[in-house]
Formats: structure tokens, sequence, C-alpha cells
């Protein structure tokens, strides 16, 4: 008689998944699964704030970096007087605007030029320039850069009277003298300007100098410009600055600690001329470039940003007196 193998049983734990195991590990599986898509999308968000708050930061670390190297010049080889100011704010529509002035240099401080009067002794000299009416005769100093040129603006000094001018061209008359020619505008960047008013050169006491302008203003499309030129119109010509700047505020701050919208020397106040100011403020509000359902609460985000500057020059124009 043969024996017949044993039989090997396996058990039914072996033989597969029963359904309540199945059920388990798929709601474990959504469990985990939901909470991998839901630390994704949390990254997610959290990258894409991110990169819209960088970008607002950025921009403002630009703006704040360019405002204090130039507000910083204001002032250097010429001080303000009580009614003209080498840093003023204009309000305007769409914002306000900054202006500084300042001597370049180029290594140097830009040189005066001294006038080169007519032969004669008659004083002061008749009315309009000494070579037409918007031009006079520099002396030709062969040691001196003559480092004027087209569209290039420039201080007018007359005795204490000052004065801003825009070159429309330079030219050598002979060989002692140089013909500087200048537009016809009143007024410049909201200053007095060439001969007007009447205003007669001193053969003893004129001469002109070159400026450095440099201007911040925001247009209708929230861009803020900078110009270190003015256009044949006297209008400043800049490059952008920055994008999405909703606000541009600028405040001037004076030795009594008053902060105004602009200098007004022609009032009662004797506080508040242009040789009363010590610092800039200037308050921005820059909006993203971008909305994101991910970035607050899919609202434009936003963010504003205050510098207060505090010339140097100015400074040490104040404390001398």
């Amino acid at each position: 008689m043969m024996l017949q193998p044993a039989r090997r049983t396996v058990p039914s734990a072996q033989a597969g998944f029963t359904l309540v195991e199945a059920l388990i590990a798929m709601i474990v599986g959504i469990v985990v699964l939901s909470a991998a898509v839901g630390f994704l999308l949390a990254q997610m968000r959290t990258l894409g704030s991110g990169d819209i708050r960088e970008d607002l930061s950025r921009n403002a670390r630009y703006i704040g970096i360019s405002l204090r190297h130039d507000v910083q010049s204001a002032g250097i080889e010429i001080a303000s007087t009580t009614t003209f100011g080498t840093v003023a704010a204009h309000p305007g529509t769409n914002g306000d605007t900054l202006m500084v002035l300042h001597v370049p240099y180029v290594p140097f401080p830009a040189p005066p030029h001294d006038i080169d009067p007519p032969a004669g002794t008659d004083n002061p000299l008749p009315a309009g320039g000494t070579c037409g009416t918007y031009c006079i005769d520099v002396v030709k100093d062969g040691s001196l850069p003559l480092e004027l040129g087209l569209g290039d603006l420039a201080r007018l000094q007359v005795g204490g009277t000052r004065r801003l001018i825009l070159v429309e061209n330079v030219s050598e008359t002979n060989d002692t003298s140089i013909a500087v020619t200048f537009t016809a505008h009143d007024t410049i960047l909201r200053q007095p300007a060439g001969l007007s008013g009447g205003l007669r050169l001193d053969r003893y006491s004129t001469y002109v100098q070159k400026l450095q302008p440099t201007m911040y203003y925001l247009d209708d499309e929230k861009r803020l410009w900078r110009a270190v030129r003015l256009n044949s119109t006297g209008a400043p010509a800049g490059d952008v600055l920055a994008y999405g700047v909703e606000e541009f505020d600028v405040k001037l701050i004076f030795t009594d600690g008053d902060e105004l919208d602009y200098a007004d020397p022609y009032d009662s106040d004797n506080s508040n001329d242009y040789d009363d100011i010590v610092a800039v403020k200037v308050r921005a509000v820059l909006a993203a470039d971008r909305v994101d359902v991910r970035v607050n609460q899919g609202q434009l985000l936003k963010s504003t940003h205050e510098w207060v500057i505090s010339p140097r020059n100015l400074r040490y124009e104040k404390n001398k007196i």
C-alpha cells in the first residue's frame, strides 16, 4: 500500500487581504495623500508669497539706495540761500517732485567761469547778454576745463543774485572768450532763470558754473522716474526707476522740526525758507506687479516704505552760520 504525500494547507491570512484590511489601507493612503497634497499646496503658497514680497522689498531697497545717494549730494559746493534751494519739493497731480542740486566733480568741482565783459567801465552792463539777448561771453582759461555743453544746467551768479540757465550752445569767439548761449526761460525747476526781471550783468562779479540736477517724479502710470538732465523745454528728461509706485510723498524737514510740503521764502514765516531745510522725508507706497490667489487672500499686495535723509552739506552750512 502506497502512502500519499501530505497536503499543505495555506493559512487564510496568507491567501490575500480581507475587505476590512483593504478598506483600512485605502483610508490610510487617502489620509497620507491628503496630507502630502496639503503640504505641497502650503509650500507653493509660501513660495509664491515669498517671490512677490521679495520683489517689493527689492524695489524698495533700490529706491532707497538711489534716494540716499542723490539727496546726500545736495549742496555740494553750492549753499542754499533764502530764496534759492539746493533741495526742493513740489506737490503734483500724481505725486510729489523732489529736486536736488549740486556742483559736479569732473573729477574736481566744476569751476566758475568769469564773464568776459566788453571794453569800457560802465557798470552794470546794458540789459541783455554780452553776445546776444541770451548769450554771455566768459573768459577762456586754458588752465580750467570747459565742461559746459548743450543741455547742461548752470548757475548764473551776478553779485548776490543767483539764477539758473539751460545751455543751448557753447562756442569759442576768440582767443580769450567763449560764448555761452542759453534758453529764454524765466524760470527753471521753479527757480528764477536767465536775465528775467531786468537783471543786468555786473562786469566785476558775474560768473557761470555748471550744476548737476537730479529729479524724482511720478507719472500717471505709477512709474517713478529719475532724471539728471533737462530737455529744451526745461522739463526733466529721465528714466524709469521703479514700477508700481502708487504714492510718492516728499516732506521737507526744517530746523525748527516742521515737516512741510514745500519751502516758502515769500511768506511771513522766516523758518520755512530754503536755507532752513536740514532733511528730507520720502514716503512711497509700492504695489506688487501681479495678483496671486495664494497671496494676501487674492488681493493686490502693497507695502509702505519711508526714508529720512539728512544731507551733510545742508547740516554743515547751518552749523557754519
